[in-house]
């Protein structure tokens, strides 16, 4: 799989695993996500877990055709606690990357009818929903994410998760990444400010796509 399909279809991807193409430069998420935090979350972090779970999988046969999803369920089922560390690490980083673009100033593109009126039936409306999600967001305690997944009652639904963890029961819709290293060197300790500048770098077609 070359890097421009890897990078539209990494859901599919298999071992070995390699660091997806994004659709926009380091710097183009910037003043919210600058580009300091990108060269070492994208560039450093990421390709870490990446090359920590080729390592894991080289003398695995067995598991060398099994997507993310797949070892991120094999590990669960078998406790294997390092292989579940990785492969979710970048599935979360791999989900979190590529629902981002640059800013588009005041004006919200993408957002189709039918998501507004999803997020209208489930939390109330747009602000209701930022305003939840941010509570979430904030209540993470040391490091993890939290998500917007449509669960297997197929309702909208916030959730959180520890550390590389990945939301088992539910199709993930948004995901904001709140480890420290996401937004330490922007924001110090001030991750409120990370969470309302979040908002202007969601790819809301993307979005749009998926709820």
């Amino acid at each position: 799989m070359d890097m421009e399909n890897a990078t539209k279809n990494w859901e599919q991807m298999t071992y070995p695993f390699f660091n997806i193409k994004l659709n926009y430069n380091l710097g183009a998420l910037s003043p919210f996500i600058d580009e300091k935090t990108m060269r070492v979350h994208y560039g450093e972090i990421l390709q870490n877990y990446i090359s920590n779970l080729n390592k894991i999988l080289e003398q695995r046969l067995d598991l060398q055709k099994l997507t993310l999803t797949e070892l991120i369920d094999y590990a669960t089922k078998n406790q294997e606690q390092d292989l579940l560390r990785y492969a979710g690490g970048v599935y979360n980083h791999f989900f979190y990357f590529t629902e981002l673009r640059p800013a588009t100033g005041q004006i919200v593109i993408g957002i189709t009818p039918q998501a507004t009126q999803e997020i209208t039936n489930a939390f109330g409306g747009w602000k209701n929903f930022k305003e939840k999600f941010t509570e979430y967001a904030l209540s993470v305690f040391g490091s993890g994410y939290t998500w917007l997944i449509r669960n297997d009652q197929k309702e909208l639904e916030i959730r959180n998760t520890s550390n590389q963890r990945v939301p088992q029961d539910g199709t993930p819709i948004l995901c904001l990444d709140v480890w420290e290293h996401a937004y330490f060197l922007n924001y110090l300790d001030k991750r409120q400010g990370y969470i309302d500048a979040f908002w202007n770098n969601v790819d809301w077609v993307k979005f749009s796509e998926r709820i």
